[in-house]
C-alpha cells in the first residue's frame, strides 16, 4: 500500500510539473516578456506625451482600422505604411509612436497588453482590422502573418506573394491568436496581424535608412507593398 501511495505521489508531482511548463508557455506566447511597462497606464506614470510618445488617429466612415501601436521609432516604417494606407483610402487608423531621442523600445507593450482608451475605442468600433508590427532579421526581406482573421490573413498573403514579396504563417511568439491582442478586440473578435523584418522595413526607404529623419523618402518597395494591402482590403 505504501508503495502505490509513493507512486501517486510521484505521479501527481509529476503532473504539475507538466501544467506549471504549459503555463510559462501561454504565458511567454501572451507576452514577450522584457517590455519595461506592462500597460499604458503604467507607461503614462512614466512617459510623457508629445515628448516622449504621441498619438495619432482618425475616425472614418470605413469599417477598416489600421493600426501601428509600436509606430515612430519603436518599431521603425509601421506607422508610415499605415498612414499611405488609410489616409489614401478613407480608412481609420491608430498610430502610437515613439519619439524619444533614444531608447524607444521602452514605449513597447506587448499586444495583449495595449489598453491605450483611444485604440481600444477605435477598434472596438470596427468589424476589419490589421495591425502592423516589425521584428528583428536585419538579413531577410519577410513578413510574417498572423491573426485569428484567417480568411482576411489569406487574402493578404495572396496580394503581397503576388506583389513579389517574402510573406509566410507566423511562428508561435509572433502569431496574434490571444484574444487579448488588441487586433482581435473589433466587432468581429478576429483581426490580421503583420510582422514585418527589420531587413524589409528599411527597404521601404531609401539607402535602407529607417531612421525617423529619412522615412519621409520612400521607395517603390514601400507603394508596392501598400498597395497590395490596398488591394487586399478591397477585395
Amino acid at each position: 500500500m505504501k508503495k502505490y501511495k509513493s507512486i501517486t505521489l510521484v505521479a501527481l508531482i509529476v503532473i504539475i510539473f507538466i501544467l506549471m511548463l504549459l503555463v510559462n508557455k501561454f504565458d511567454a506566447t501572451e507576452s514577450k516578456g522584457n517590455d519595461k511597462y506592462e500597460s499604458f497606464e503604467q507607461l503614462s506614470q512614466h512617459e510623457k506625451q508629445e515628448v516622449d510618445y504621441k498619438i495619432s488617429f482618425k475616425k472614418a466612415t470605413s469599417d477598416i482600422l489600421l493600426m501601428a501601436i509600436h509606430g515612430g521609432s519603436i518599431e521603425s516604417g509601421t506607422t508610415e505604411l499605415v498612414d499611405k494606407i488609410a489616409l489614401e483610402d478613407n480608412d481609420s487608423y491608430y498610430s502610437f509612436q515613439g519619439i524619444k531621442k533614444k531608447n524607444n523600445a521602452d514605449l513597447h507593450i506587448t499586444s495583449s497588453h495595449f489598453n491605450e482608451p483611444k485604440a481600444l475605442d477605435l477598434v472596438s468600433d470596427s468589424l476589419y482590422t490589421l495591425s502592423f508590427h516589425g521584428y528583428g532579421d536585419e538579413k531577410d526581406k519577410h513578413t510574417y502573418i498572423g491573426g485569428l482573421d484567417e480568411q482576411l490573413a489569406e487574402t493578404v498573403r495572396m496580394e503581397l506573394k503576388e506583389a513579389g514579396f517574402s510573406v509566410s504563417d507566423a511562428p508561435e511568439d509572433m502569431e496574434g491568436k490571444e484574444k487579448h491582442n488588441i487586433v482581435n478586440r473589433n466587432k468581429r473578435k478576429k483581426g490580421v496581424q503583420l510582422e514585418i523584418s527589420t531587413a524589409q522595413r528599411k527597404a521601404f526607404f531609401t539607402n535602407d535608412d529607417f531612421s525617423s529623419a529619412n522615412r519621409k523618402n520612400k521607395t517603390k518597395e514601400f507603394y508596392a507593398y501598400t498597395e497590395a494591402i490596398q488591394k487586399a482590403l478591397r477585395k
